[in-house]
């Protein structure tokens, strides 16, 4: 069975869930999250293309909110499962986690550029089990929202 998200047509996996994965083959595991991290960042930004001004006044709250949503709904293209995506947001870092071990950073600007100053993240928040992390940054500036989604040590500064 295909779904069509956006661009990516994906075979459907929920034959085998991601802890499955996880147990046979870590970096098949950290593959199939990437690849769920890339079909969320495509689904951003063409729901953003198609209703402009979507996501441009959102607060970073709604934004995540917005992102758990999404991540639901295309997690049934993947072999993460919806009712494991969480919103813990607040203290702890990072804002969304998924199936115990990957974890999903939420930041934006308001402005039309791809930089962000400052972060209140510190190691002692950060949720024990969580391996793997990417950041899901939108730049809501500009003619419309843009999102961009990569491994959390790759865009830091």
């Amino acid at each position: 069975m295909y779904k069509n998200y956006g661009l990516f047509i994906l075979i459907d996996m929920q034959q085998q869930n991601i802890i499955e994965i996880r147990q046979n083959n870590i970096d098949q595991a950290n593959i199939a999250f990437r690849d769920f991290m890339q079909l969320t960042e495509n689904e951003f930004n063409l729901r953003a293309k198609q209703t402009k001004g979507l996501y441009q006044n959102c607060s970073g709250l709604e934004l995540e909110k917005y992102t758990v949503n999404i991540l639901k709904e295309v997690s049934a293209a993947t072999p993460f499962r919806s009712d494991n995506i969480h919103l813990v947001s607040g203290a702890k870092f990072p804002d969304i986690i998924s199936e115990k071990h990957y974890g999903i950073e939420v930041k934006s600007t308001e402005k039309d550029h791809w930089t962000s100053t400052g972060s209140s993240i510190v190691e002692s928040s950060r949720i024990t089990d969580v391996e793997r992390i990417y950041m899901l940054f939108g730049k809501l500036g500009g003619e419309y929202a843009e999102f961009r989604c990569r491994p959390y040590q790759e865009v830091l500064s």
